[in-house]
Formats: C-alpha cells, structure tokens, sequence
C-alpha cells in the first residue's frame, strides 16, 4: 500500500530550508516577535514556501500552537492548503500536535476534509502515523470513520497496515468496519478481523 499522506509530509517536515520568506521560517520556528514583524511588514499569510506550504501549516506540523493561534488572530484563512491540498488541520492530525488539532477545531476547521490530491482526511493522516490521542478526538468530532482515500483504504485500513494495532482497535471500537480482502490482502483482512 502507497501511503501518499506518509510520502507527501515526509518531504514537508524537512521543508524549513526552502522558505519563501520570514513569515514562513518565524512560523516553523514559532518565533512570534517575527511573525508580527513579518505581517505588520505586509507579509502575505498564505504565501507559501518553496516546498509549497504557507505559514500556518507550517506551524501546524510543528506543533507551535501560539503560532498558529497568532496567524489565526491576525487573519490567516484555516482552510489554507499547501500544494497537495492538504490543511492546517491535516498537518497537524500527521504530526500528532493534539493542542494544535483541538485549537483548529475550536476554529472551526473542517473535521472531514478530504479536498486534496490524496483525498485523505484528518482522521487518515493521524491513523496512519499512530497518533491516538489525535484519533479520539476527531471521533469525538464526528470524524468520518469509513471515508476511504484516493485509493479506497479507511483509517483503519492504514493504521493495520502502519501496525498501530492500539489505534486500529481504537477505530474498531467506535464501528470501523475490516476492509475486505480483495483490496487490502488477505494477511491484513486476517489480522483486523482476527482483532475485532
């Protein structure tokens, strides 16, 4: 199984040595001083950087959860995508930033957003790197449990094959259903049904 959510955010964590300006690199950093500077200066909020993520996703996947809160005070649009698509929220659901996840909500961030390149959601980008507490909390939210990505795989589906057997069961917990054999394999199929 391809994990593009995996793939794409790979290549992003490592992304703070192509900012496309201050903004970018002060939020990474969550230098809070520079972000004001940087948007008292006329910085653009949803510029992004060369690797194609703007500030607050940036600041999202690393967790700087007074960054993120500043961008939003000061305008940003939550719903900002880098070039996959992919928002605030998905990056911070991928990197297990829990304070960071709750404040976007909070927001008013999108639980089910799926309106990307890899048409992923949250709740996929957080099953599939074993974040649990993240999981919880987009159940809590009313997180789609069944929405499949680009190529049909659940949450579910990508924490088994991920082996994070705690959040799989987690997922099973709240009525994930074992995706069937025929798309998954028959060892994956085996093993979710063999934990259900």
């Amino acid at each position: 199984m391809v994990s593009f959510g995996s793939i794409f955010f790979a290549v992003v964590l490592v992304a703070g040595v192509a900012s496309a300006g201050p903004l970018q690199d002060a939020a990474e950093q969550g230098d809070l001083e520079l972000i004001k500077r940087s948007l008292d200066g006329g910085s653009d909020m949803s510029e992004p950087n060369e690797a194609g993520d703007p500030a607050l996703v940036l600041a999202s996947l690393k967790g700087r959860v007074d960054a993120v809160a500043l961008l939003l005070e000061r305008g940003a649009d939550i719903e900002v995508r880098n070039k996959g698509g992919l928002t605030a929220l998905h990056a911070a659901s991928y990197a297990g930033n829990l304070d960071v996840v709750k404040l976007l909500v909070a927001k008013g961030a999108a639980v089910n957003d799926a309106k990307n390149f890899y048409k992923m959601s949250p709740l996929h980008a957080a099953a599939e790197e074993g974040h649990a507490d993240v999981v919880a909390f987009l159940l809590a939210h009313k997180a789609d449990i069944e929405a499949a990505e680009r190529n049909g795989y659940t949450p579910l589906t990508q924490a088994g094959w991920r082996g994070y057997w705690n959040v799989a069961e987690l997922l099973m917990k709240a009525g994930a259903i074992c995706q069937k054999a025929e798309l998954v394999g028959e060892p994956l199929y085996n093993e979710c049904i063999r934990r259900k």
